[in-house]
């Protein structure tokens, strides 16, 4: 069994979590994936995201970006300024039960758009 972490313990991890995303001189992004690479990178705010109750919520949402390919969205992974992950194996989909809510994940040319993002600490 995992170990169990208290409330300030958590948010503790998660505030780290932030500090390393908004670490470099530029904004970090979120890597939109597919089943044949990269379908998007969203540039996140600084900084990026707030943390409470054991919640990093992204900051600035909606957010988007132009398509790189058409694919269908598997996943996501944050990176930092300089393309270092930071967070990866986010789960994307259409309602809240994911960690990146996108209102479509079959992506054809054009813009995708990041409605809410959030990583819940354990």
């Amino acid at each position: 069994m995992p170990p169990v972490y208290n409330q300030t313990t958590i948010n503790g991890r998660l505030n780290v979590v932030v500090s390393n995303i908004d670490a470099g001189a530029g904004v970090g992004q979120m890597r939109i994936l597919g089943t044949l690479g990269t379908v998007a990178l969203i540039p996140l705010q600084k900084p990026s995201g707030t943390v409470s109750a054991g919640v990093l919520t992204f900051s600035g949402l909606p957010l988007g970006s132009a398509t790189l390919i058409n694919d269908t969205v598997v996943g996501a992974d944050i990176e930092d300024s300089t393309g270092l992950v930071v967070a990866s194996g986010l789960t994307v989909g259409p309602s809240s039960a994911f960690d990146i809510v996108m209102p479509i994940t079959t992506v054809s040319s054009g813009i995708i758009s990041l409605v809410l993002a959030t990583i819940t600490g354990e």
